[in-house]
C-alpha cells in the first residue's frame, strides 16, 4: 500500500511551478486558453472520443492534470471580493487552518484543480466521480431531476447533471461555507456558492472542463477558468490515500493559519515519533 502524506499536495505545487516557469507547448485547443496546464501536439492523429451505447461522449477512465497556481482568477484580473469576501479571506488568513491538512474533504471547485489523479464511471443515468485526494467521490444524476428543496450543506454540494450537446453540465449549490476553501490559497467561499461545469470528451486523450463560479455574498461577480486533464496511460489507476494515516502536517507539528508557506515548511518533514 502507498501512504501519502499530505505534503505530497505541496509537492505538485512545486512540480507544477516549476513547469510554468519554461515555455509551453501550444494547446491546439485555443477556446481553452485558460487552461492550466499545455497539452503537446500527439505524435499520431488522435482518436475519436468514445461514445456510449446511448450516443453520448464516454467520460469514463483514469485522468490527471497539473494543479492550478493563481489561475483560478485569471479572467477577472484576481479575485472580486465584496467587503464580506475580503474579511472572510482575511479571516482565513489569520485564522483557518488549511482544510485539506485537516483530512477534510477538498470540495469543489478545489477537488477538480488539484494535481491529483481522479477516476470517472457514466452510465445513462448518472457520472461518478472517484478522487484519489481523501478517497472521496461525488455522484452527480442525469436523469432530469432538479435540487431538492431542502439542501443539507455538503462539502461537495448538491450537483444535479444535463446533456447538453457533447456536453455534460454540472450544476451545484448547497456548499458548507465552514472548514472549506475553493483553492490552495486560502479563498473562501460562502454558503450562496453556485458551481457551473462544463465537462467534454474532445478526444480519446483529454477531457476538457470548464468552470463558473458565482457567489454573490463573497464576490462581486462570477469568473471562469477551464482546464484540460489527460488520461492516464493504460494500466495506471488511482493510489488508496488515507490520509490521516500519515498525515504529517497535522503529527509533524505543521499546522498552522492560511496558506502554507513553501520556504518555511519543510517538504521531506520529519517523520512524527510513534
Amino acid at each position: 500500500m502507498k501512504l501519502v502524506p499530505i505534503a505530497i499536495c505541496f509537492c505538485c505545487l512545486i512540480q507544477s511551478a516549476l513547469a510554468q516557469s519554461t515555455p509551453p507547448s501550444e494547446n491546439p485547443y485555443s477556446e481553452l486558453n485558460g487552461a492550466s496546464g499545455p497539452i503537446k501536439p500527439p505524435a499520431a492523429p488522435s482518436k475519436p472520443a468514445p461514445r456510449t451505447p446511448d450516443g453520448k461522449p464516454d467520460l469514463s477512465g483514469f485522468w490527471k492534470g497539473p494543479l492550478i497556481i493563481g489561475g483560478m482568477f485569471k479572467s477577472v484580473g484576481g479575485p472580486p471580493f465584496t467587503s464580506a469576501g475580503e474579511e472572510a479571506y482575511k479571516y482565513n488568513l489569520s485564522h483557518s487552518i488549511n482544510p485539506e491538512a485537516l483530512c477534510l474533504f477538498a470540495g469543489i471547485p478545489r477537488a477538480s484543480i488539484s494535481g491529483v489523479p481522479f477516476e470517472i464511471i457514466q452510465n445513462s443515468n448518472r457520472v461518478v466521480f472517484l478522487y484519489e485526494l481523501m478517497w472521496t467521490f461525488r455522484s452527480v444524476p442525469v436523469d432530469g431531476r432538479g435540487h431538492p428543496k431542502d439542501l443539507e450543506p455538503s462539502f461537495f454540494g448538491n450537483g444535479i447533471g444535463k446533456w447538453e450537446g457533447d456536453t455534460l453540465v454540472i450544476d451545484s449549490v448547497g456548499f458548507k461555507d465552514k472548514l472549506s476553501w475553493i483553492d490552495d490559497d486560502a479563498h473562501p467561499h460562502s454558503d450562496a456558492m453556485h458551481v457551473v461545469e462544463r465537462w467534454s470528451r474532445p478526444d480519446a486523450d483529454h477531457l476538457a472542463h470548464e468552470v463558473t463560479v458565482e457567489d454573490p455574498k463573497f464576490y462581486k461577480k462570477p469568473w471562469t477558468f477551464s482546464r484540460v486533464f489527460t488520461a492516464m496511460p493504460p494500466g495506471e489507476e488511482l493510489y488508496e490515500f488515507a490520509c490521516d494515516e500519515n498525515n504529517v502536517d497535522r503529527d509533524g507539528g505543521h499546522l498552522g493559519y492560511g496558506p502554507i508557506d513553501l520556504k518555511a515548511y519543510p517538504l521531506n518533514p520529519v517523520a512524527p515519533k510513534k
